[in-house]
């Protein structure tokens, strides 16, 4: 006997424990969306920041390409100029070269055929002389001289050509440089303008999550959906059913009366689809008592009409969603149970058909509690709860 009582009390021991375990903590807090409202608004300010700052960037650089395009026009009439004194300084060499000629050939024959040496040394004294070789040598240095002078400054114009000209090629592929850097920028600005109006829809939608669970008393380390903004529990009882419908023992069922199974789940397949033999407006149903908290067609890529439901299982919240639907029956914010007509079997969003597409997840609700990848990550087959 003794015995018998040890083992009541250590199973009575054991069973308190298992009831007195914390809630799942997968389940989100008020806290948790309101965390989610400071990262949105603290991400659009760094977005922001950036924007701004990119914007300032494309000015300055609009203005070094500015700056450098003003120094391509100043250098090209630079070397344009430098072509026009090159072109004067030839022809003034030319000219020179040409009056030397006639000046020596003035000299060399100065006397019909006599030389310039002839006529040095026909002087009739030695300053004569003196004075005629002054002449010719002054001519000769004179002439040597100045063409010197102007050879020198076509070679020097020649070399500054040169150089303005690398250094219009340098401006040049430093316009192309900026150019790009500025094209980078802008397509940086316009990537950074493309995200900003999801990240004001986040802190939206952040938001309005906040206010509707703080209207509902929610405090911020409060489990939504079981210390606040409670979702009914799911339960074994039920009372009016329809004919035809059987409610397992956990508190689900099926959500049709009647039809067949078309696709099970698995193999890529994330549900279960039902179906009536392609006939739509058949009521669909909630599969387990719960809270609708979302009814819309926008979270689907082609538009499927969808309802999504979270449960509470003892205290875990499951999730479950009905896709491609007809219409709808229900509210955000509506207690329902295994009585309620959520909406109607249709065909919308990606569908060759009418059909139900059905799915559920442990812990992680899309959009309720997680992203849809962090949700379908924790999909189940609806008959882990469904009893057929």
């Amino acid at each position: 006997m003794k015995n018998k009582v040890i083992t009541i009390t250590s199973f009575l021991i054991i069973l308190f424990a298992f009831v007195a375990l914390p809630k799942d903590v997968s389940a989100v807090t008020l806290k948790q969306y309101e965390e989610d409202v400071n990262k949105y608004v603290n991400e659009l300010k760094e977005k922001e920041s950036k924007l701004a700052k990119s914007k300032e960037e494309v000015e300055q650089v609009k203005k070094n390409i500015a700056t450098i395009e003003s120094q391509i026009t100043e250098t090209t009439n630079n070397i344009k100029t430098l072509e026009d004194e090159i072109d004067k300084s030839n022809k003034e060499i030319d000219n020179k070269k040409e009056q030397s000629k006639k000046i020596i050939k003035y000299y060399q024959i100065m006397n019909e055929g006599e030389s310039y040496i002839e006529y040095i040394f026909g002087a009739t004294s030695i300053t004569d002389m003196i004075y005629r070789m002054s002449v010719v040598e002054q001519l000769t240095d004179y002439n040597q001289k100045v063409v010197k002078e102007l050879t020198d400054l076509i070679n020097k114009n020649k070399a500054k050509k040169e150089e303005l000209a690398k250094k219009q090629e340098e401006l040049s592929k430093l316009k192309k440089n900026l150019q790009s850097e500025k094209e980078r920028i802008e397509q940086n600005i316009l990537s950074i303008e493309g995200t900003i109006p999801n990240t004001k829809d986040s802190i939206k939608a952040s938001q309005s999550k906040v206010d509707y669970y703080k209207a509902k008393g929610c405090k911020s380390n409060d489990v939504i959906g079981i210390d606040c903004a409670v979702v009914p529990k799911v339960s074994g009882s039920s009372s009016s059913l329809p004919p035809g419908v059987t409610v397992g023992p956990n508190g689900f069922r099926l959500p049709i009366v009647g039809g067949r199974i078309s696709q099970g789940y698995g193999g890529g397949h994330k549900g279960v689809d039902f179906s009536f033999w392609g006939r739509c407006g058949e009521p669909i149903y909630a599969v387990a008592a719960g809270t609708v908290y979302y009814v819309g067609s926008g979270k689907d890529n082609y538009g499927a009409k969808m309802v999504l439901i979270v449960h509470n299982v003892n205290g875990r919240l499951v999730f479950s969603q009905y896709a491609h639907l007809q219409g709808y029956n229900v509210s955000e914010g509506q207690n329902v149970d295994v009585n309620t007509v959520i909406g109607y079997m249709g065909s919308t969003g990606y569908s060759s058909g009418c059909h139900l597409h059905l799915e559920m997840s442990n812990d992680y609700g899309w959009d309720y509690n997680a992203s849809y990848n962090t949700y379908i990550k924790h999909i189940v087959s609806p008959f882990t709860y469904i009893q057929l």
